[in-house]
């Protein structure tokens, strides 16, 4: 009688594992596709902001370095 219980509880012992192994698994997928959706949204969103940003019309000195180097200059030398 005792044995048949020890064996019932080893069992049911392994059982729990498999379950808590199973699910283990299945919420790392599932945090692992969360997390992978949002990094994905976040570049999403920032590649749009930096396009319209890039959209928008600025001034001559703010397109590059080059350009911002050649107006100070041009306006140290005309003052």
């Amino acid at each position: 009688m005792i044995a048949e219980a020890l064996d019932t509880l080893i069992t049911l012992g392994w059982a729990f594992l498999i379950w808590l192994a199973a699910l283990a698994a299945a919420l790392g997928a599932a945090l692992y596709t969360i997390a992978l959706t949002l990094i994905a949204l976040c570049r999403g969103l920032h590649r749009a902001a930096r396009w319209i940003y890039r959209r928008t019309t600025r001034p001559a000195w703010a397109v590059d370095r080059a350009t911002a180097r050649r107006i100070a200059r041009t306006c140290k030398e005309a003052a």
